[in-house]
């Protein structure tokens, strides 16, 4: 019968085994802190929220300008460009004179801007708030008052309280518009595409992000 092994022959193994695993992480700690380090991912951009997904009931609009603080991915999207640098952008504020798409320019009490993609037919997304503050009663007169000759109802979220939300045909393009009272302040956002090249429903859908990035750009 072979002689038992003594203790110290019986630490060898566990010793050699001990020694291999330190220089395994050794040298995995040495790739680690190497040159070639992982690159880091590229931050992901949100999409711009949808308005089914937003309470703007709760939200309180300032009467102030807003228009440099609208997501230009907001934009991009509204009008369907591949970059928002395509986007011509226009904005006024309350005195100045403004034609709002009825030929003449008016003086305006209102802070708001415009975005097109230059197009020969143009995709354009637009926005303004009223400057003086509007009670609540005045705010249903407005929403009476609104003409809807050529346009739909729309039904769906709330863009305030009171809301108006319609779809028009306007000149061989469909026009999409929220207006509501947030707090005091009366918001409207429109995007107009032509139906050569969009439909209407998809006009309603671009027009409910636009229209929930332009009230968390206001408020």
């Amino acid at each position: 019968m072979s002689p038992e092994p003594s203790s110290r022959q019986r630490r060898r193994p566990r010793a050699a085994a001990a020694a291999a695993v330190a220089a395994a992480v050794l040298l995995g700690l040495a790739a680690c802190s190497g040159d070639d380090e992982p690159e880091e991912a590229e931050p992901t951009v949100a999409p711009p929220p949808a308005l089914v997904d937003l309470d703007t009931t709760a939200l309180v609009v300032e009467r102030a300008p807003f228009c440099d603080d609208v997501d230009p991915a907001a934009v991009t999207a509204a009008l369907g460009t591949a970059d928002d640098g395509e986007a011509e952008a226009a904005t006024y504020s309350s005195g100045d004179a403004v034609d709002l798409g009825s030929g003449e320019e008016r003086l305006v009490h209102e802070l708001g801007c415009r975005w097109s993609d230059g197009a020969a037919e143009p995709t354009s997304a637009a926005a303004w708030v009223f400057v003086p503050p509007v009670p609540p009663a005045d705010a249903e007169q407005y929403v009476a008052a609104t003409p809807t000759d050529g346009c739909n109802a729309l039904e769906g979220p709330a863009f305030g309280a009171p809301t108006l939300a319609l779809a028009c045909a306007v000149d061989g393009a469909t026009e999409v518009s929220f207006r509501g009272l947030f707090g005091d302040a009366w918001l409207t956002c429109i995007l107009t595409a032509p139906t050569v090249t969009t439909s209407a429903e998809e006009v309603v859908e671009r027009a409910g992000s636009w229209c929930a990035a332009v009230a968390v750009a206001a408020s």
